[in-house]
């Protein structure tokens, strides 16, 4: 949106830049296509894949970086140049690209956390880099099918001020980048505005689905208390440090969807009784949750 262009993002640790490209890419960037690997692989051995790095095998491709298990991050093609990822020219025209590996198969392709929070790094990074404020996803309808209406519905809804999230998924009939890094959507990208709208946010990591930050050496459940699952039914719910309304809140759960794990209960200001997370990150009103 800037104007601005450059080759790689400092947060890329290795590079192996592929033949398979458009040089240069024919239009400005103003998209982020996450895609998964199908397969638990280094960042060293995504990129040296035969279809990624030769030019005489069928169905040749290339990614602008791939995103390893471990939280490490390589230079697959340059920014300045169109990525073969997509399946889509429209899309990848527009799009940074990433193959991010899965630590899980089929059905759900898990991804690890280091690799989520790696690819949430870059995405915010490269955001900045091009003047970005915002990012912007919204669910494909399934009836929106084929590469032109699929561009059409965009255009609906895309902003030129705004970063936009594509799929490979709505250009091609395919599970990627996986219905496991689908669910993370949301939370990903309120937290990617958060670090680009708020000077004062404190980044927080994804660390797995419906899991809260874990606190080193929290005292485990004692007693005969009975774990139980629940879910939270306030849009907004606090967590305290201790039990009741007059403890430091150390973070807010906001449109959760998320399942959390009950290790005990206590009686405390401003809630017929808290619940305190598993984690230990704090404790919830028991009013605003409902078990599952």
């Amino acid at each position: 949106m800037n104007g601005q262009k450059r080759r790689v993002s400092p947060l890329s640790v290795f590079e192996r830049v592929s033949p398979n490209k458009g040089v240069p890419r024919a239009k400005s960037i103003c998209r982020l296509t996450p895609h998964h690997m199908a397969g638990n692989l280094t960042i060293e051995a995504m990129l040296g894949l035969p279809n990624f790095v030769r030019t005489d095998v069928q169905n040749r491709v290339s990614t602008s970086y791939a995103v390893g298990s471990d939280g490490r991050a390589g230079l697959g093609c340059e920014e300045t140049n169109r990525p073969i990822t997509s399946s889509s020219t429209a899309n990848d025209n527009e799009a940074i690209t990433f193959e991010i590996a899965n630590n899980g198969g089929a059905p759900d392709w898990r991804m690890s956390d280091a690799a989520i929070n790696a690819w949430l790094d870059l995405a915010v990074e490269i955001c900045r880099f091009y003047g970005y404020k915002k990012v912007n996803y919204q669910a494909k309808p399934a009836n929106v099918t084929g590469s032109a209406n699929v561009e059409n519905w965009i255009k609906t809804w895309a902003k030129h001020d705004e970063m936009i999230i594509t799929l490979h998924n709505w250009f091609q009939a395919t599970t990627c980048p996986g219905p496991y890094f689908m669910r993370q959507l949301p939370w990903l990208v309120r937290e990617m505005n958060k670090r680009l709208q708020d000077s004062k946010w404190i980044p927080e990591a994804f660390v797995g689905e419906g899991a809260v930050p874990t606190i080193p050496n929290a005292p485990p459940a004692t007693g005969g208390f009975k774990e139980y699952l629940v879910r939270v039914t306030a849009k907004a719910l606090n967590v305290r440090k201790s039990p009741g309304t007059n403890s430091m809140i150390v973070r807010t759960l906001v449109n959760d969807q998320n399942t959390y794990t009950i290790v005990e209960e206590a009686q405390g200001q401003g809630a017929s009784v808290w619940c305190k997370l598993k984690s230990g990150v704090g404790w919830v009103s028991g009013d605003h949750i409902r078990k599952v």
